[in-house]
């Protein structure tokens, strides 16, 4: 590094150190160093969401072909579609504006009648193109909408307002599309804005500049939360909206947010898109003793602790399924229909008491006595005839989310009850069958299958559940609607969207051979217009175009014809590049790609935790998640080596920069057209997301690799440890830049705030010039002296707890035995021994009582063992010591449990024994939990859940 440069860094880091009061308890883990989030103010993407779809078109003025007809001069509409309820307004008054951006006349000139032709359907049109006039035909207003947007397209895609002669007719095979509002409320605790209800505010959440790019790019539903969970997971779905016969104190608040509803369904039915209401019902819940059972007994269905699920194949659960859904049906005309979460997250029928991986048991003496799918069919048939005696039209959708295994843990199930597939032969008539469709898919690399759950663009599907699904659907004439993700998913949400079409391309290539009709195309994240949603759109209709074709149509209606094809060489890079994502939802959830370039790189090691990727706050304690800390191998399933994880980071990096490249020089030749500037923008930051993803597990290889490393060597690492640390202040310098252009980086919908903004990067970047400026020369000294780095992290010199482990030997039965805490533990004592590749360790009771006296209890016991520093500690039951063998004494103890674990599942060989970390657990039959360390439980973090690794203490072998 050059002198000028090192200059520039140290004098940063004094600054900083001023700013933070030169302090020496300054903490990169502290919250309370972290800038205030962006207020909502500083959405700008909202107002660029609310502003005209057409501002000004750029023509290429190429010479017109011989079968082309030219517009320029003007399009006039024969309107003679009837329109009684006025839904082509927004269509009609786009088209003008669509006129005046590309400065053709709008009245005179091309005239094109719109004409209704009773043997379309739906959104399906004809388009005939003749030399002095054309002609748009459909049956119904959704398909002239299509129609005008097929028009508009075709001249965009030319590059000058040209249209091919001939006719052509469009036939949806996808024919719902159902997105999400990408910046309204989730309607969850923990995030910043609270939980937030778009039902109870006076926020608009549906601006028409919004709408009408939706509906550009092939929306036709949108879902709105009115049933979520509270942080005690009370019930809030139809709850929320109606009172029923069955639940009479139900519905506080409830025409108000009808009202509102109302008021949505209205307006976007005006842009063709229809409203559906996102439910996981039935969600009512029963105390032992309630009246309301006493009242209607067959209610009381499966017993989960102290509360009973309702029963929704009585006469009485049947009933309150039918109110609800026809009050709210009936409140609300035209209301599209019902995405209703059937099985899989809340317990909704008695059905829930099977997990979907098997097991479980049914203790309702109605549903206990019935096939699995009839307890649904019971209760979709109810909530079937309520919605569609008031609106004939909706739709129900029954979702089974089934997306396990969302963690690759050793003995974690990777398959689904067979019960499950007999749902979509013996789903209600008329009801849509909706699974997830890629949870499940499998990946072999490095000759290990790795199986993901929920939800994936980077494996673009489907599993062969899904497979099985949609071709059991199929021979009961089953609706099936395909759950993906399209623009964003969990891998990485913080960017409006990924470039990647042809991974698009090859899922609905899936969706229609297995002849899926609908499709949810995003969960909280991934809705964000544009690209990938347009890709969907072309997508789900017939004529299919074949991969090619569709990537240079694709690109033709965003960029000019000269660069067209460069560009759709870089998605496919792009695309090449995102199929290295490591298969692993554990790597989603806190894994750096969303928010790397704020993760502090902690030269001294901390062993801190890793917060989740896609909150701001826990929705346990309503505080603030701390940065990211070092364990980084709490991001990825122990079946993966960190190496093999960096390796695949590196690919996906790198590959991704080769399509960057091939973008050089297009921000400035398209400078005056910032919707293509800023895709190339989303382009560069995703690209400094994915390196310093990389660089992030690369640092902390390299820095374990340090502390365990002797002599010289240890400079040159310390140098490439100093290169990571620089190359991530200067793209995080860029990443500020990026932001500042563009509201959109950073924002994470699920989070309902920012991961990453400029403010907060700045923070990141003065974290590592005070790691530059302190802990690199601090190291580097103690390199020099000869020093062993760190000893009491790496367990070369331990500090706190610690226990040893001998070699067993008949001369030394004994051993050392350990002491519990606590006085629970009373004369309990546990120890470890090794053989033979082998760690063994027992737990034993020295209460001296004699044989036939009443011992210690233990009911149950475990070890936890972290097999390397940061890696999660894993689990390992020991097996009790029954009463029959009571008189197993070990010297003046007995018995009580006991376990055996291979080296090789700790990674360690007999040869070389460090130092690793342990925790034992016992639990008494009165209840009681016996622990040789005392446990300080971390906020709950999903799938890796309470575990504090500094609770572990060390296990030295002698």
């Amino acid at each position: 590094m050059g002198t000028l440069k090192i200059l520039r860094l140290l004098a940063l880091s004094v600054l900083w150190q001023s700013a933070i009061g030169q302090s020496r308890n300054y903490d990169p883990l502290s919250t309370d160093q972290i800038p205030a989030q962006p207020s909502k103010q500083s959405w700008h993407f909202v107002e660029d969401l609310k502003s005209p779809f057409w501002t000004k078109i750029e023509w290429e003025n190429k010479k017109r072909g011989r079968n082309q007809v030219d517009l320029s001069k003007g399009i006039k509409l024969d309107t003679l579609f009837p329109d009684s309820k006025f839904r082509l307004q927004t269509v009609y008054e786009d088209l003008r504006n669509f006129c005046l951006a590309g400065k053709i006349a709008y009245g005179s000139g091309y005239r094109v009648k719109i004409v209704k032709d009773p043997a379309l359907k739906g959104e399906e049109f004809r388009v005939d193109i003749a030399r002095k006039s054309g002609q748009i035909a459909a049956g119904d207003p959704d398909g002239i909408r299509r129609g005008i947007f097929y028009l508009q397209d075709e001249m965009m895609k030319n590059g000058d307002p040209y249209l091919p002669l001939g006719s052509v007719t469009k036939v949806p095979t996808v024919k719902r599309r159902i997105s999400r509002c990408f910046f309204s409320p989730i309607k969850r605790p923990g995030n910043q804005a609270g939980v937030g209800d778009e039902l109870m505010d006076d926020i608009d959440y549906y601006p028409d500049g919004y709408l009408n790019r939706l509906s550009h790019e092939g929306v036709n539903g949108l879902w709105v939360t009115v049933s979520s969970k509270d942080g005690q997971e009370n019930s809030v779905g139809f709850s929320d909206l109606v009172s029923t016969e069955i639940t009479p104190n139900a519905g506080a608040g409830g025409e108000r947010r009808l009202e509102k509803l109302r008021q949505i369904v209205n307006k976007c039915l005006r842009y063709g898109i229809r409203i559906y209401i996102k439910t996981m019902e039935p969600h009512v819940r029963f105390k032992e003793g309630d009246p309301i059972l006493a009242k209607y007994p067959d209610l009381t269905g499966s017993l989960r602790g102290n509360t009973y699920f309702l029963c929704a194949s009585g006469t009485s659960g049947q009933k309150y399924l039918y109110q609800a859904t026809n009050k709210i049906f009936s409140a609300v005309p035209e209301l599209g229909g019902i995405i209703n979460i059937s099985h899989g997250e809340l317990y909704t029928t008695c059905l829930s008491a099977l997990p979907a991986t098997g097991g479980g048991e049914i203790t309702c003496p109605r549903c206990s006595k019935l096939p699995p799918w009839q307890i649904l069919h019971h209760s979709l048939s109810a909530m079937n005839k309520g919605m569609k005696d008031a609106e004939p039209d909706a739709e129900l959708i029954s979702w089974l989310y089934m997306p396990q295994p969302q963690s690759q843990s050793k003995g974690a199930p990777t398959t689904l009850a067979d019960w499950v597939f007999d749902i979509p032969s013996n789903t209600p008539e008329g009801v849509v069958l909706q699974f997830n469709f890629e949870s499940g898919v499998k990946k072999t690399v490095f000759g290990k299958e790795l199986i993901g759950g929920d939800y994936w663009l980077s494996e673009p599907g489907p599993s062969d559940r899904f497979e099985r699904i949609a071709k059991s659907a199929a021979g009961k004439h089953t609706p099936v609607s395909a759950k993906i993700q399209t623009s964003t998913s969990h891998e990485v949400a913080t960017v409006p969207y990924l470039p990647v079409p042809s991974l698009i391309y090859k899922k609905f290539s899936a969706m229609r051979r297995l002849g899926v009709s609908h499709t949810m195309l995003s969960w909280i994240m991934g809705s964000y217009p544009g690209l990938m949603v347009k890709a969907t759109e072309r997508l789900s209709f017939e004529p299919y175009p074949d991969e090619e074709a569709f990537l240079n149509e694709l690109a033709s209606y965003y960029w000019r014809t000269e660069d067209a094809k460069k560009v759709v060489e870089a998605w496919k890079y792009f695309s090449e590049a995102y199929e290295n994502y490591p298969l692993t939802n554990i790597f989603q959830y806190f894994g750096p790609m969303h928010d790397g370039p704020v993760w502090p790189l902690l030269l001294t090691p901390r062993d801190a935790p890793l917060s989740p990727t896609y909150q701001l706050g826990s929705r346990n304690t309503f505080l603030p998640w701390p940065p990211s800390g070092d364990r980084v191998p709490e991001s990825f399933p122990d079946i993966l080596s960190l190496e093999e994880m960096i390796s695949m980071c590196k690919r996906m990096s790198d590959t991704w920069q080769v399509g960057l490249g091939l973008l050089d020089g297009f921000s400035e030749k398209y400078s005056g057209n910032r919707e293509r500037v800023l895709d190339i923008g989303v382009a560069k930051a995703l690209g400094i997301q994915f390196r310093s993803g990389y660089n992030i597990l690369r640092f902390y290889q390299l820095r374990e690799k340090l502390f365990r490393m002797k002599g010289e060597g240890r400079r040159l690492v310390l140098d490439e440890l100093k290169e990571i640390i620089e190359e991530e202040i200067k793209s995080g310098g860029e990443l500020v830049r990026l932001c500042r252009a563009d509201s959109r980086l950073g924002f994470h919908p699920e989070a309902e705030g920012y991961k990453y903004y400029p403010e907060k990067l700045e923070w990141r970047i003065n974290q590592l010039i005070t790691t530059l400026a302190q802990d690199v020369p601090a190291i580097r000294k103690a390199i020099d002296r000869n020093e062993a780095l760190f000893p009491e992290y790496t367990g070369e010199s331990p500090q706190g707890a610690v226990a040893y482990a001998l070699p067993i030997s008949s001369s030394d039965p004994s051993g050392f035995w350990n002491r519990f805490e606590g006085e629970a533990a009373g004369s309990l004592r546990w120890k470890a021994d090794y053989k033979d590749e082998t760690l063994h360790i027992m737990i034993a009771d020295f209460s001296k009582k004699g044989i036939g006296e009443k011992a210690a209890s233990v009911k149950s016991a475990e070890v936890w063992v972290e097999p390397k520093r940061l890696w999660p500690a894993r689990r390992y039951l020991m097996t009790p010591v029954s009463k029959a063998s009571i008189s197993t004494e070990i010297a003046d103890g007995t018995l009580k449990a006991e376990v055996k674990i291979p080296f090789s599942e700790l990674e360690l060989k007999t040869g070389s024994l460090t130092p690793v970390r342990v925790n034992i657990k016992a639990f008494s039959e009165d209840g009681k939990t016996i622990v040789w360390r005392e446990e300080h439980p971390l906020t709950p973090r999903l799938i890796l859940g309470t575990q504090n690794s500094r609770d572990l203490g060390w296990l030295i072998f002698k």
